[in-house]
């Protein structure tokens, strides 16, 4: 049965109680529905990836999680999902948690990959997966920041999959200020050129613990503390900066997007946009919505959220209920 807008507003976890009730509400409710499984795609390379079955379930939903998050960033996101009826699977991408890395064990804050093709066949993996448990259902994903780019291209690339897109901040391009796009993007590509892919991009460098709430990406400052104090403890979750050859195949992504997947994308699209977004290009957001709307007029819909800042699903309980009436309600 749909929720309605009251009981949505209702299971929103309030600003003053957060951490309790992610405690005491939350996880015990995952608990009994969540497991947590390797899967291999490919030989000798795990993909950690997170099901959760929900109690009168009316679809299912992939969560695609973006650069530098984890399952543990995402728990709240699960929740809502499940008391929503979505069946929920979540991979962590290549690079990120417990998943498998390209360069080794040495540096767990670097984020490195050497095609982004690799993140969609991965994501694409998990989701035949779920449509084949539970083949009765729709199957929808959701993508944040770089995990919205990858769900694009998923979208594109298995058309009849998947039965709803949601983007919310999806990275159809970062930002790089101050360094203009085209030049980043030809210092990346001379790095991959000179053997040079899996160095850090300058600036970028390994994780320090030492991020405020100021700067960070949320307006929760609950959510974002109880977060922090997971990842302070967890060096698994310590992601931080990017590679040369990430940097060279989000290019690559971003040209995909902007040229070939808008054409081949055949479910509606419901995308999120940050009303402060310092990490994504708006701009790319709304050319590739201008693009899928011609290709599929009437499908996609475009909903940008006040006072909100990139990471959309760490606003506070006001933001969130308002961010999950329209998912829930439109999924």
């Amino acid at each position: 049965m749909r929720m309605n807008k009251s009981e949505i507003h209702d299971m929103i976890l309030p600003e003053k109680t957060y951490a309790e009730a992610m405690d005491t509400v939350v996880r015990p409710y995952l608990a009994e529905r969540m497991i947590t499984e390797y899967c291999w795609r490919e030989k000798g390379k795990k993909i950690f990836c997170a099901r959760a079955r929900a109690d009168n379930p009316k679809g299912v939903v992939i969560i695609s999680h973006g650069f530098t998050e984890t399952i543990e960033k995402h728990l709240e996101t699960i929740y809502y999902f499940l008391c929503g009826g979505y069946h929920v699977y979540m991979p962590e991408h290549c690079g990120h948690g417990r998943s498998y890395r390209l360069c080794g064990e040495g540096d767990l804050s670097l984020v490195h990959v050497d095609d982004y093709r690799r993140y969609v066949e991965d994501l694409l993996f998990i989701s035949r997966i779920a449509a084949r448990e539970f083949s009765g259902l729709p199957l929808c994903v959701y993508g944040h920041s770089m995990g919205g780019g990858i769900a694009s291209a998923a979208a594109a690339e298995a058309p009849e999959l998947f039965s709803r897109l949601i983007l919310t901040s999806p990275m159809i391009r970062p930002k790089s200020d101050p360094v203009p796009w085209a030049a980043a993007g030809l210092v990346a590509k001379f790095f991959c050129m000179t053997g040079k892919s899996g160095q850090y991009l300058m600036g970028h460098h390994s994780y320090s613990g030492l991020e405020q709430f100021s700067d960070s990406a949320s307006t929760s400052e609950a959510r974002f503390d109880y977060y922090q104090i997971k990842r302070n403890k967890e060096p698994l979750f310590q992601m931080n900066g990017a590679s040369y050859g990430w940097l060279w195949q989000i290019v690559c992504l971003n040209h995909y997007l902007q040229t070939k997947a808008w054409r081949k994308i055949i479910c509606p699209v419901l995308i999120f946009q940050a009303d402060n977004d310092t990490y994504v290009s708006p701009e790319q957001q709304e050319k590739f919505v201008r693009k899928l709307s011609r290709h599929q007029q009437g499908n996609v819909k475009l909903v940008k959220i006040p006072g909100t800042k990139h990471e959309i699903f760490n606003s506070g309980a006001e933001v969130l209920a308002i961010y999950w009436t329209k998912i829930l309600l439109e999924c």
